[in-house]
């Protein structure tokens, strides 16, 4: 018997609202050249998901919440850059303070809160920020095979920063396993979008080769020339475009049947990229305001990433399988601050540099009848932070160059973080499965030359230790339907950027560090169902996190003459975080299939709004995620080449502020930031084997709209058109 929400999505599948339900991507939407009906037969197998558990499971079987993406949904919903491929994600809400940047909100978290990987790696590195960063948009999107987003997972398998989301981004390769044995094969394809409201062009060019069996190779370059965007209401918005080029390899050689050796090397390099929102180019929206307004601000950011890996699945004996990894990671970050000085000009050129060494060993064993998964892993983040304050007369004469002590973070600085972990899945009876792990991690800094607030260099070190677990079940109620949840615990080792940070924040805010801040500690509880029958699915789930010693910023000084406030970090932060997620899709007939999401977060946590509070207010937590909602249908006749789609976003006002969202002036208006309701319309047609042509009306009917917290207007109506050729 069905459940009773199951038979609810059934009865009113058009109240539904939006997003990918997990595991169902066929059933939201069918590849191009397929019909409908021919998509998924009744006997195929479930979604099978790796980051949620560390080994391959199937989604009724996982005790999380999970979404996948591939690259189909990226083009489909018209997703520019990675960040913008979560935006129909139940429960994530995506930033942007500059058109080039993007930082998911993950049930209420951003930030250095979140743990991103590409490939199983951390792409997180002890510079990151509390505030929303824009370093998830330093991967390429089009580069994707697909990527797994796990909520609420805590930190048993990956350690630090896993508190509101792991996203696990998952890197093309040659494939060449799926290849018929000793034959060999070379394919290639050249891809082109076309975004008319800003006239940017975004190019992709890949191809394989290798050996069926025996190797592989995989190359790909992608270029993208973004123009200024414009919106209904504020019109052109200049200097929102940047240029971007990227690269990427990937060698693939079979040791044996079941070993793989793997070399893979990326990078991105991203140039003007302005955060146009604090500088001359500001435009009021709503009544938002900013004085004074900065000349410019402007980020060049470059990031590789190369890795080895061994691997071996399904191997027999008591190691089922195993992955030996050790890579390597740089991360070169320039920003140009230039603003008024009195009568004369002020250039602030930071340069922030992060070599990361990386090396992770991941096995998996059968034991006592269930699976248990176990490993260590390392970083070694080396930091280079430096500044110089060039000062120049009306008439461009240089008057004077200065170096302070330090740069955005303190500099010549070490991280090291390591963790040893085992989480075992036991099946207790016939329809239960239950899942207990723990991790040991100890992190630790030294920083060899930071500011000590009065201008004069100190050097400083401090490391901590913890224990962290977690409990998790799933009940199989049937094949079709199963309940999970649990309790797992996450917490964030101090980095660098907390202990030692001098940068510019929010409006008129200066963030400093401190040595004096401890971890923070959160436990989350989950409780959530899911239902999956060849024409319906739907996933429900709700869940609480508690925070405790959690770091917040609270106001120290001020900046003499500028009117900035300096705020610094403290562990003086107890709250609390909740939510409800539903998501749902169901096939209406043969030519019609309808996906749908609803999601709202809520929470409060203490703060300290002014530099006279002695005590800590409670408030709404930082720009939390207004109600959201989403609805799309696809239509596509059996056997057809074409297929139709339309979207409709519905995001009530964002009005739940806490002082210091009121205090951030130039991007969230007083009253909060409106709702909005946007439509997408889209299609795609298999032109021939070879040809997919694609077509996205976004904001088709160019209403003026800003995601909550951004600092810039999303594009007005936007005809993005495409499409991709195959040899």
């Amino acid at each position: 018997m069905k459940p009773l929400y199951a038979i609810l999505a059934t009865a009113s599948c058009a109240s539904l609202l939006a997003a990918q339900a997990p595991g169902q991507e066929s059933n939201a939407r069918n590849v191009l050249a397929k019909p409908a009906t021919e998509q998924e037969p009744k006997n195929s197998p479930q979604r099978i998901v790796v980051t949620a558990s560390g080994f391959r499971d199937t989604e009724l079987r996982t005790p999380y919440t999970f979404q996948t993406i591939d690259q189909l949904d990226l083009l489909e919903n018209g997703s520019r850059t990675l960040p913008e491929a979560l935006r129909y994600t139940p429960g994530v809400m995506i930033q942007k303070t500059a058109h080039g940047h993007g930082s998911p909100f993950i049930r209420g978290f951003t930030g250095r809160r979140n743990l991103i990987m590409i490939d199983g790696i951390r792409l997180n590195n002890s510079t990151y920020r509390g505030g929303p960063i824009q370093y998830w948009n330093t991967i390429d999107s089009l580069a994707i095979d697909r990527l797994e987003i796990i909520k609420s997972q805590g930190s048993v398998l990956y350690g630090s920063d896993a508190v509101g989301g792991t996203v696990n981004v998952m890197t093309k390769s040659s494939g060449f396993r799926g290849e018929s044995d000793g034959q060999a094969f070379h394919r290639g394809s050249a891809f082109y979008r076309f975004d008319s409201n800003s006239i940017s062009h975004t190019s992709r060019l890949e191809a394989s080769v290798g050996e069926g069996g025996a190797f592989g190779l995989h190359v790909g370059a992608t270029y993208r020339d973004f123009g200024d965007i414009r919106d209904s209401e504020v019109g052109g918005m200049p200097k929102t475009g940047y240029d971007e080029f990227d690269y990427d390899l990937r060698m693939d050689v079979a040791l044996s049947g079941a070993a793989t050796l793997t070399l893979a090397h990326q990078a991105v390099k991203q140039d003007d990229i302005w955060r146009s929102h604090r500088t001359v180019f500001f435009e009021p929206w709503h009544g938002t305001t900013l004085e004074p307004r900065d000349l410019a601000r402007i980020y060049d950011q470059k990031r590789t990433l190369s890795y080895l890996r061994l691997a071996e699945h399904d191997r027999p004996g008591a190691l089922r399988s195993y992955s030996l990894t050790v890579s390597f990671q740089q991360a070169d970050e320039d920003f140009n601050r230039t603003r008024f000085s009195g009568m004369n000009t002020r250039m602030e050129l930071d340069r922030t540099r992060v070599d990361t060494f990386g090396a992770a060993l991941a096995m998996e064993s059968k034991v006592g009848g269930g699976t248990l998964v176990y490993g260590v892993d390392y970083y070694q983040d080396g930091i280079d932070s430096s500044r110089r304050d060039v000062l120049t007369d009306p008439g461009g004469n240089l008057v004077s160059i200065g170096v302070p002590v330090q740069g955005p973070v303190g500099d010549k600085a070490r991280y090291d973080l390591f963790g040893a972990y085992l989480q075992h899945r036991m099946p207790v009876g016939e329809q239960v499965e239950v899942t207990l792990g723990g991790r040991y991690t100890y992190a630790a800094a030294d920083i060899d030359v930071l500011d000590d607030g009065d201008g004069n260099p100190i050097a400083a070190d401090r490391s901590w230790d913890k224990a962290t677990f977690n409990l998790r079940a799933t009940y199989l109620m049937s094949k079709a339907v199963s309940l999970f949840g649990g309790a797992s615990q996450a917490f964030r080792a101090p980095n660098v950027d907390d202990l030692s940070s001098l940068k510019s924040s929010r409006s008129d805010e200066i963030a400093s560090g401190s040595l004096n801040v401890d971890p923070e500690n959160f436990l989350t509880y989950e409780l959530g169902s899911r239902y999956r029958d060849r024409d319906v699915s739907v996933n429900a789930s709700v869940f609480y996190t508690d925070m405790s010693d959690a770091i917040t910023r609270r106001p120290v000084g001020a900046v003499a003459g500028t009117g900035e406030v300096i705020t610094a970090p403290t562990n003086g932060a107890d709250g609390y975080l909740w939510g409800a997620e539903l998501e749902g899709t169901m096939r209406l007939c043969d030519t019609l299939t309808a996906t749908g999401m609803v999601a709202y977060v809520d929470g409060e946590v203490d703060t300290f709004p002014t530099t006279e509070s002695l005590t800590s207010v409670r408030e709404p937590v930082s720009r939390l995620m207004p109600l959201t909602s989403s609805l799309a249908v696809r239509w596509q006749q059996p056997a057809s080449d074409l297929w139709l789609g339309v979207r409709v976003t519905a995001v009530a006002r964002g009005g739940r502020l806490s002082t210091r969202d009121r205090g951030d002036t130039s991007r969230i208006p007083p009253s909060g930031t409106p709702g909005y309701l946007h439509v997408m319309l889209n299609a795609g047609y298999q032109a021939s084997e070879s040809m997919e042509l694609f077509f996205t009306l976004d904001n088709a009917t160019d209403i003026d709209y800003r995601v909550h917290g951004s600092g810039l207007n999303e594009p007005g109506i936007n005809a993005i058109v495409g499409g991709k050729l195959s040899w």
